[in-house]
């Protein structure tokens, strides 16, 4: 899947870039790169993914794989994107990407999230219903659950 197409995502958040995320050469910063792209994966999962129908499970980031493809600057507006794009047992993968105001793609990442049990504090397998609800996710064409 090729995370740099904007048509992937359904779900974005659009957010305005802050003079004090600019490092010393002028360029938006790494760092601010991957918090836009932490917003959208947090609000993604509580919108998105977590569903008052399906069990509550806890996930924790096992893994964030970030390719910075562009620069940005401020002042600006940047779009971060999340969807699923894989499903294990005991993990998920959401890929995500960032676009500059002209819609150019700056940020690629995928986040590996864990499930995790909240009493041993250790993974443990998806609940069947998330398991299947995660997968539809990551097999509809946006990332959003078909109607």
């Amino acid at each position: 899947m090729d995370l740099t197409q904007r048509a992937l995502y359904g779900f974005a958040t659009d957010e305005n870039l802050r003079f004090a995320d600019q490092d010393a050469n002028g360029h938006v910063n790494n760092g601010a790169f991957t918090q836009l792209m932490e917003t959208a994966r947090v609000r993604y999962i509580g919108e998105i993914v977590r569903r008052p129908e399906l069990p509550r499970v806890r996930m924790v980031v096992g893994r964030l794989e970030v390719d910075f493809r562009r620069q940005m600057f401020y002042p600006g507006r940047a779009t971060a994107c999340a969807r699923v794009v894989e499903v294990f047992e005991k993990r998920m993968v959401i890929g995500q990407a960032l676009f500059d105001a002209a819609g150019n793609c700056t940020a690629t990442l995928r986040a590996t999230m864990v499930c995790l049990d909240e009493a041993t504090h250790r993974s443990t397998a998806f609940p069947p219903e998330v398991r299947h609800a995660l997968d539809r996710l990551a097999t509809s064409p946006d990332g959003l659950y078909p109607p």
